[in-house]
């Protein structure tokens, strides 16, 4: 007959706190720049158009996002993750290796989803045309 052990209780706790700390750094991974506003609100592509305007279209990607010095954003392609929470951190972090720079310090969360909605409005028209 085989005798079984249980685990003690200092062994329990152990492997309690290590799960724990899994979950923990799971939930801290997140992006904090998650879309808290649907894609297709409209004040937020508002928003988002207007910044997108003033500090990303006219130099690097173009009017509207079409490209420019810089890759189309509404082609629905991402190099660097296509994630509504991809774009808004490489927005807000910059592109390691990239002239894309961050732009955490020039704008704040609701500007930086702003953004992702309005490239995210501005790829569903560009599908919608059969683009």
């Amino acid at each position: 007959m085989k005798t079984y052990r249980v685990p003690k209780l200092q062994t329990i706790l152990m492997m309690t706190f290590a799960f724990a700390l899994l979950l923990m750094g799971a939930v801290l991974a997140t992006s904090s720049f998650a879309a808290d506003e649907p894609a297709g609100d409209a004040a937020a592509i508002e928003l988002g158009k207007t910044r997108f305007g003033e500090k990303c279209g006219g130099f690097c990607h173009g009017a509207g996002g079409k490209g420019g010095r810089a890759p189309c954003l509404i082609c629905g392609k991402f190099k660097y993750g296509e994630s509504d929470e991809a774009i808004a951190k490489n927005i807000a972090e910059g592109i390691a290796g990239t002239p894309m720079g961050s732009f955490g310090d020039k704008l704040n969360k609701e500007e930086i989803q702003g953004i992702v909605a309005f490239l995210r409005d501005k790829q569903k028209a560009k599908a919608a045309e059969g683009q």
